[in-house]
């Protein structure tokens, strides 16, 4: 599965080294706002795949005495940094340069070449996009699309896919824009444009920093593993009740769970460790992604 999200991120990067040098040629030619916040953004998505290649290979390293868990949690920070970049050098910047275009409006130059440009470039996006789709919908199985992009920890996938959707959206606006400033003879929908694509890429960058904060925090495990977790220590012979139970989601495929149970005065040693056992058996055949757990024996008086 880290192939295949080291996969998709290889081909964005790929499409939008692309995409962002022809906007950049195009937008010499046009001097269209709308052209030159699409270079900024498809430059931005570029420098994003870099900084998702490096989370997953700083995320792959082993546990040492430093990090005793390991690494995976490093995918989440340079994930947040995307977010950051997404915010700062394609969101803001592409809302400054609408605002300059709709206070001082310039008429467009080669309206034709940006719309060629514009078409490759969606149809060049949309590959891209339709790749990480399918990873996605393989991932997320019957839940819905918004529920898995909260849940899941392949930051790579969530992030490459709502890059590829804004991106769409933002070649949308830009087109539009273009079309309408030169078939209207106002470039203010030009600056209009660039605004659009400016608050689309701001409303990414929040989602995506708000989900890898969580992460970065330390969030917990799905409701359905915890539920199901706290049903298997419950259910074994000599447990008394589950006095508490937690989680931190560590990485992919990597949960740590910990908890005390409540055992009867009468309990021996071996009741004790046969009901832990056989709940971890239980647990990690249902999810195997549930990897370190440790639980606490108390004698309840």
């Amino acid at each position: 599965m880290r192939h295949e999200g080291k996969k998709v991120v290889f081909f964005a990067l790929a499409a939008n080294l692309a995409i962002a040098l022809s906007k950049l040629v195009v937008y010499f030619f046009t001097r269209s706002a709308s052209m030159l916040s699409e270079a900024i953004h498809s430059a931005a998505d570029t420098g994003n795949q870099i900084l998702l290649l490096v989370g997953l290979k700083r995320s792959a390293k082993p546990e040492d005495e430093l990090h005793s868990f390991g690494y995976s949690r490093e995918k989440f920070f340079w994930a947040f940094l995307v977010a950051v970049q997404l915010f700062a050098l394609g969101g803001l910047y592409s809302i400054i340069e609408g605002i300059k275009k709709i206070l001082h409006p310039h008429p467009i130059e080669n309206p034709a070449l940006a719309v060629g440009l514009l078409l490759f470039a969606m149809a060049a996006e949309g590959f891209s996009f339709m790749k990480a789709r399918k990873a996605i919908l393989r991932e997320k199985g019957n839940q819905p699309t918004m529920s898995f992009l909260k849940k899941t920890t392949r930051t790579e996938l969530v992030v490459v896919y709502l890059e590829d959707l804004a991106a769409l959206l933002g070649l949308v606006f830009a087109l539009v824009a273009i079309l309408l400033a030169h078939f209207t003879s106002n470039p203010v929908f030009d600056g209009m444009g660039s605004l659009l694509i400016g608050l689309l890429l701001v409303g990414v960058a929040i989602f995506l920093g708000n989900e890898m904060h969580s992460l970065i925090v330390g969030e917990s495990a799905p409701r359905e593993v915890m539920e199901f977790a706290w049903k298997a220590f419950e259910s074994q012979p000599g447990v008394e009740r589950v006095i508490y139970l937690k989680s931190m989601v560590l990485g992919d495929d990597y949960i740590l769970l910990v908890g005390k149970l409540g055992f009867s005065p009468t309990a021996t040693m071996d009741t004790v460790s046969r009901a832990i056992d056989r709940a971890e058996e239980e647990i990690r055949k249902k999810y195997p992604e549930v990897r370190k757990i440790f639980m606490e024996a108390d004698v309840l008086k």
